[in-house]
């Protein structure tokens, strides 16, 4: 049973890291051979767009991120996450952000007709949302799964993100009318802060397993 668990905890920190990690690699890898896209004043959707000559490697990529999300979720289920309330609502909002950020945004782009969406541009955003709303609000169910008086330094951290990550979505928003410079920065920054606290979690469970 133990090597069981160990395993699905190796496939959970796996899947982290490369989503995460691989979300500012690929991305960027990308990007570069798009020459018309600006990492600063764009947004990765633009990625994705019919008009864009990277489309299918950017779309393929979410897919692909919605599947390593997915099987990270199950992997908590199964293990550190196996029983409580919040443990559970954890893995569907890990789920709910994974299928909403990766296959929503890859199997819908962010499709315009001059300045307005079209039905797949309108299903792309509307997946997205969802899916930055389940990240959200992951961080404060990991202060519930993760009490202080247990767990004092990943509990301030997660405190940190629940305040800090929704700071800069709405940076993020105001660039997204303008308001603000530099809108690609700032959608990266606040996947950079999320995706920490996911890897963050990571480490502590594959530390915590392995010591015993």
């Amino acid at each position: 049973m133990k090597k069981h668990s160990s395993a699905l905890i190796l496939i959970a920190t796996g899947c982290c890291f490369i989503a995460c990690i691989g979300d500012f690699i690929i991305t960027s890898i990308i990007g570069y051979f798009y020459k018309d896209y600006n990492f600063l004043t764009q947004s990765e959707s633009y990625l994705g767009t019919s008009d864009s000559p990277v489309a299918v490697y950017m779309n393929t990529w979410g897919v692909v991120f919605s599947l390593l999300f997915l099987l990270y979720g199950y992997a908590l289920r199964k293990t550190i996450f196996k029983e409580g309330l919040w443990q559970h609502i954890a893995v569907w909002l890990i789920v709910i952000y994974g299928v909403g950020e990766g296959a929503g945004s890859g199997l819908f782009p962010y499709n315009h007709i001059g300045n307005e969406l079209t039905l797949s541009g309108k299903l792309h955003s509307i997946f997205s949302a969802i899916g930055d709303i389940a990240m959200v609000l992951l961080p404060f169910v990991i202060i519930k799964v993760f009490p202080k008086h247990l767990f004092p330094k990943l509990n301030l951290y997660a405190w940190f993100t629940a305040i800090s990550g929704p700071l800069l979505i709405i940076i993020f928003l105001l660039a997204g009318k303008n308001l603000v410079p530099l809108k690609g920065l700032w959608q990266r920054l606040f996947l950079l802060d999320y995706y920490l606290l996911l890897i963050v979690i990571a480490i502590d469970m594959l530390v915590t397993n392995f010591k015993k």
